[in-house]
């Protein structure tokens, strides 16, 4: 049994892997919550892109990056890189608009939105900030602090991420926004997990740029 490696793109994710278990399951018993179902590479809920490397298949076949594979019925060959991987049921998020500092709003549509007492992390083109629901009216959601960084998205017409997030978001990750040459550090200190659901919210509302996840070094006092 051979040991390899499996990253993932954009993140600080490197997992030591072997080649005789399936990607899922050295996945999973690494604590990561990858989407599954059949287990048998036709549900698609596990599939992701291989961006380098080599798997064989569970029927034999050999695959050679750049390709799609199911992480149920593939198996390293070589140390390889995913573009990202399929998380079950990441934490919610939505697009809205400021309506004021303690107010956002929902697009129009049929959507369920965050419960009062949720914790979230409005997710802004420069920062992030932690607050909690006080109060949801059909679309609009009050918040329970007041939050300055609103005003300037409404006066520019910016939309505002809104991402369901638990009380133990804490770690030793951060996440990073470059753009033209210019990186901005979005949100310090999160873990994993969140920082994966924060990369992806920001990717899937449209915001340019190129985010990254990467681990802390450790301070002299840990």
């Amino acid at each position: 049994m051979s040991t390899l490696s499996l990253t993932v793109a954009d993140t600080a994710l490197s997992l030591n892997i072997n080649d005789r278990d399936n990607l899922l399951n050295q996945c999973l018993a690494a604590g990561l919550p990858v989407a599954r179902s059949c287990r048998n590479g036709n549900c698609g809920r596990c599939d992701c892109q291989l961006e380098f490397g080599h798997v064989q298949l569970r029927n034999g076949q050999l695959v050679t990056a750049p390709a799609t594979i199911a992480l149920c019925v593939s198996h390293a060959r070589s140390p390889i890189g995913l573009n990202q991987l399929p998380l079950a049921s990441p934490p919610q998020h939505w697009r809205c608009q400021g309506l004021g500092p303690q107010q956002l709003q929902l697009p129009a549509g049929r959507q369920t939105p965050p419960n009062i007492g949720d914790k979230v992390a409005l997710l802004f083109s420069a920062t992030v900030t932690i607050n909690s629901v006080a109060a949801v009216n059909g679309r609009v959601i009050s918040l329970q602090d007041h939050c300055a960084h609103i005003a300037s998205h409404i006066q520019n017409q910016d939309g505002i991420g809104l991402l369901n997030i638990d009380s133990e978001h804490h770690g030793n990750f951060v996440l990073w926004h470059s753009y033209k040459h210019c990186q901005t550090l979005l949100w310090p200190n999160i873990n994993q997990s969140t920082g994966l659901a924060a990369q992806a919210a920001y990717r899937h509302g449209g915001s340019i740029g190129h985010y990254q996840l990467r681990a802390q070094p450790p301070t002299l006092s840990d």
